[in-house]
């Protein structure tokens, strides 16, 4: 049967596959043409006979935005781990939390992710889990059409603030990992499973040398933190003698398939050893503030060729899942630390988007609109005077990067179907997700010994 073709009419087309000193690419007004999940053209097009059509009414339309490091898993636990640095932050709040999870509350702490992900654009998300119930996340990412990179993260050390039965053995830990690689990797073309030792700390040398070699059999990317904190970054000296990325580069977690989330504090030593193993960075900026890690040194490590992906993190550490938030944030505090212009917007936005995908080695799927890679799209209404964009095309990035929020997103296409259509989320209903949320959540808390 020939897949269904449709045309997306009358929008100014962003299709972020230009080079580095004109990352947007030839933005220009035209037509998109979608074929079953697929791109299929872009352009001045003409409807095909029997196809059908959708007026953008003029507004932008570019490649869903890809989020490199996301906690479906602590979604429901929003507002309940404020005020607190990283390491107190885990101990007190999240392990605690994340122990006290069934099937049930993964899976509506997942839905809600999902949902808040597609309302603000996201199409692309790689998320780390708990030790346990992964199989939700992944369920949730292939009911709600996302590409995701899912992992439940590896942890068998305890220490200060670890609930007794959270870690597990080093076996334990990678047959559940293996169990989501054999169910779930390359479900419907657009998910994958990912081997996530969750930090340095956590993870002993033994499942750390098995978590590598695990994922260099079966092919699986890596995906873990590293250099997050001033204080987790003094325990690593104490503990181990060397910097944090020497330790990991010592284990053999560098690499071309490894992705760090935050990298806010690194030597001249460990950023070579970055870009040398090719290695991804995962900037969290908001997170990096709200724990008081720092910011990280992102125009450094563009300017070393390191790819960077940017994410939300989780949203008790956050509280929100907005890339547009987060792209904001970023260019802010980059201007701050580097100077104004050492990232441009046009830069950003693409960190958000092409460069997202090229970090976590999807841009052959997702990240831009060419023909062949997924019809995941979001449509901006830039009319809006508060926006400017005086300067047309031009200025584009600017509007997105510094000024718009998800009140300007009018539309979300994922696998080429909509996700949100004039601003109104299709297959997913907020006020049941919230009354979910509302049922399972006081016996998560009680659970946790932390009910209120």
């Amino acid at each position: 049967m020939t897949p269904h073709s449709w045309l997306c009419s009358d929008a100014l087309l962003v299709p972020m596959d230009g080079p580095p000193e004109q990352p947007l690419g030839f933005v220009r007004r035209g037509s998109l043409r979608i074929t079953g999940d697929r791109i299929a053209a872009l352009g001045e097009l003409a409807p095909l006979p029997g196809e059908s059509v959708v007026s953008m009414h003029g507004a932008l339309l570019l490649p869903g935005f890809v989020q490199g490091h996301v906690h479906a898993t602590q979604t429901l636990f929003r507002g309940l781990a404020d005020d607190l640095p990283l390491l107190p932050w885990l101990q007190q709040r999240i392990w605690p939390l994340e122990h006290a999870h069934d099937a049930e509350s993964t899976r509506t702490s997942a839905d809600l992710t999902m949902a808040e992900l597609l309302a603000g654009g996201t199409t692309t998300v790689q998320t780390m889990e708990s030790v346990r119930h992964a199989e939700q996340t992944c369920d949730s990412a292939l009911a709600h059409g996302l590409v995701a990179i899912v992992a439940n993260c590896l942890m068998d050390q305890s220490g200060p603030g670890v609930p007794e039965g959270l870690p597990s053995s080093a076996r334990e830990n990678l047959a559940t990992t293996e169990a989501l690689w054999r169910t779930y990797h390359g479900r419907d073309g657009r998910l994958c499973t990912a081997v996530a030792p969750r930090f340095l700390l956590s993870v002993s040398a033994d499942l750390a040398h098995a978590a590598v070699a695990f994922a260099a059999a079966s092919g699986l990317r890596i995906h873990s933190h590293a250099g997050e904190h001033p204080d987790e970054v003094a325990l690593v000296r104490q503990q181990f003698g060397r910097d944090y990325l020497e330790v990991l580069h010592d284990q053999g977690w560098l690499g071309p398939r490894t992705s760090l989330a935050h990298c806010v504090h690194t030597t001249a030593r460990e950023r070579h050893l970055l870009a040398a193993t090719d290695t991804a960075v995962l900037h969290c900026p908001s997170t990096n503030c709200k724990l008081g890690s720092g910011i990280a040194p992102i125009v450094d490590y563009l300017q070393r060729g390191v790819r960077v992906a940017l994410g939300a993190d989780g949203a008790p550490c956050n509280n929100r899942l907005s890339q547009l938030a987060e792209l904001r944030q970023m260019a802010l505090l980059q201007a701050l630390a580097s100077g104004p212009g050492a990232l441009p917007a046009a830069r950003a936005l693409w960190l958000a988007t092409r460069g997202g995908a090229a970090a976590l080695g999807l841009d052959h799927l997702v990240g831009s609109l060419r023909p062949g890679l997924r019809a995941d799209c979001a449509v901006f209404d830039l009319g809006d005077p508060r926006l400017g964009g005086a300067d047309g095309a031009a200025g584009v990035p600017s509007q997105l990067v510094y000024a718009a929020d998800e009140r300007h997103l009018r539309h979300v296409l994922v696998g080429g179907r909509f996700a949100v259509r004039d601003g109104q989320p299709v297959g997913f209903d907020w006020r049941e997700l919230r009354a979910r949320a509302a049922a399972v959540l006081p016996a998560v808390l009680q659970r946790a010994g932390l009910a209120r």
